[in-house]
């Protein structure tokens, strides 16, 4: 197969824009910044274990996935989708945005499962949009807590409430209303109507089990919370001195956002926009010591980030890919019967 062009040319322009902001991010850097980042002392006790909290909730997130795998009726064990789930950890650091290792977990996923391939890649969207409603809330609700915040805070505070509120109200309407949906017209459209059927059934799996949808949006929560207290951990590990560094609750209200502009498809694996968001977030809040750079802490965690894709890379490439599988549970109706049913 021959190579597209224009696919080679925006892949040549993402990498570009990707190293403009590298080279932008080092100038911006003070001398220092870089004084404390390479000659600083570190605590490398909490250096590992930011990297352990890193390493849980990315384990809880894939747990997360395969809840709703099984929920779907696609057999898969819990060390089959960890597996997986650090193959996308890993090649996260080479395609756009946080999110664009996705695409090769889900292809890898539906190559196990070539029966319900549809689900599996379905079941990919769907997860996503749980983590990124989980993320979401964890801005909003840490942004509420203070009042003393800078225009673009409330601006994201207010625009973090609406989404969480648009996105929990889908889930409910999904609950709720999913079952009087009229969707088996969708079969009736030539070439792609099975298919259609298939995605719109796949997203309406919260209709028959609530709980898995309440248990998935805490689990979406929990990740992102050990998110931004790795974060801090990184802090402390740079910043001896608690005098020197925000707290913990500076660093809900400025890590969150960070961490949703890096899952914009821009630069491989979020580089630049993250470190430079984070920074930005840290200077909107005014108890936070001048001295502290929150890009150097960004920086380290990157490296952090780096160390877990490679211990991905490795968990995956060491794993067996012929796993047993387990069988989805008892209690969860196939999507397309139940849909008949309805």
């Amino acid at each position: 197969m021959k190579p597209n062009p224009k696919g080679l040319i925006i892949s040549a322009i993402k990498w570009l824009v990707l190293l403009g902001i590298v080279v932008w991010v080092i100038r911006k850097f003070p001398q220092k910044d870089w004084d404390l980042l390479v000659q600083q002392p570190k605590n490398w006790w909490l250096l590992l274990a930011a990297l352990w909290v890193v390493l849980g909730a990315n384990v809880l997130s894939f747990w997360r996935w395969q809840r709703l795998l099984l929920a779907l009726q696609v057999p898969i064990s819990l060390l089959e989708t960890v597996r997986l789930g650090f193959l996308g950890v890993a090649l996260n650091m080479v395609s756009a945005g946080s999110v664009g290792g996705d695409l090769f977990k889900a292809i890898a996923a539906a190559s196990k499962n070539k029966s319900r391939k549809t689900e599996v890649i379905t079941s990919v969207l769907v997860d996503r949009a749980i983590g990124m409603l989980g993320l979401v809330m964890v801005a909003a609700i840490s942004t509420s807590l203070f009042s003393d915040l800078s225009q673009q805070l409330i601006g994201i505070r207010n625009a973090a409430i609406v989404l969480s509120a648009i996105g929990l109200l889908g889930v409910l309407g999904i609950v709720l209303l999913g079952k009087i949906l009229p969707l088996n017209w969708l079969e009736q459209i030539p070439w792609v109507g099975k298919k259609l059927h298939k995605i719109a059934s796949a997203c309406l799996v919260f209709q028959n089990d609530p709980w898995l949808a309440f248990v998935m949006i805490v689990q979406s929560l929990g990740v992102h919370a050990a998110l931004t207290t790795a974060m801090w951990l990184v802090s402390c590990a740079l910043y001896s001195e608690a005098s020197a560094r925000p707290n913990l609750a500076e660093h809900f209200l400025a890590v969150p956002p960070a961490l949703l502009a890096g899952t914009l498809p821009i630069t491989p694996g979020g580089i630049g926009l993250q470190e430079v968001w984070i920074d930005l977030l840290f200077k909107q809040i005014p108890s936070v010591p001048s001295d502290f750079s929150g890009l150097i802490v960004a920086t380290m965690y990157r490296v952090v980030l780096l160390a877990v894709a490679l211990v991905g890379g490795l968990i995956y490439l060491s794993g067996r890919s012929n796993e047993p599988s387990v069988e989805p549970p008892w209690h969860a109706p196939p999507v397309d019967d139940a849909l008949r049913d309805s």
